[in-house]
């Protein structure tokens, strides 16, 4: 079975039809759903994030955190404060992209991103993470 792509929050504005044109051939962690939902939306926009949330979750594509995920997500987030490599806050703001990091490595998908940097942080302490930048992904 091919990976599918999981798709970062950052790449929906840019690229939202496109995602909907190929919705049932992706994974979407609840927590993209948080991120997206808890922004400054219209109520077009979150029918339409319902509409998707509620056709992922039927399809078996909507994937859930267990408490494993947490607390591995959350070893791998102290490791990298540990590894000092990175600014404290640089690194508080990639907790949710770890978890998405951590789901995609779990459940054989790969990262879609405009943040590429982000995730190569990530990738330093989940070494089975696989990322592709936007432009990338939807050039081919």
């Amino acid at each position: 079975m091919a990976k599918k792509p999981i798709f970062d929050t950052s790449v929906f504005p840019d690229y939202a039809a496109r995602i909907e044109d190929i919705l049932l051939s992706c994974l979407f962690p609840s927590v993209i759903f948080y991120e997206l939902v808890a922004t400054s939306i219209d109520d077009s926009t979150l029918q339409k994030y319902e509409r998707w949330r509620v056709l992922a979750n039927k399809n078996k594509l909507l994937i859930n955190p267990t408490a494993s995920d947490w607390w591995e997500t959350s070893k791998a987030i102290r490791r990298l404060y540990l590894m000092n490599s990175e600014q404290p806050t640089k690194i508080k703001t990639l907790r949710n992209d770890a978890l998405i990091a951590r789901l995609a490595v779990m459940h054989d998908g790969f990262v879609v991103t405009h943040d590429v940097d982000d995730f190569q942080i990530i990738q330093k302490v989940m070494p089975n993470l696989q990322i592709m930048a936007a432009a990338d992904f939807f050039e081919h």
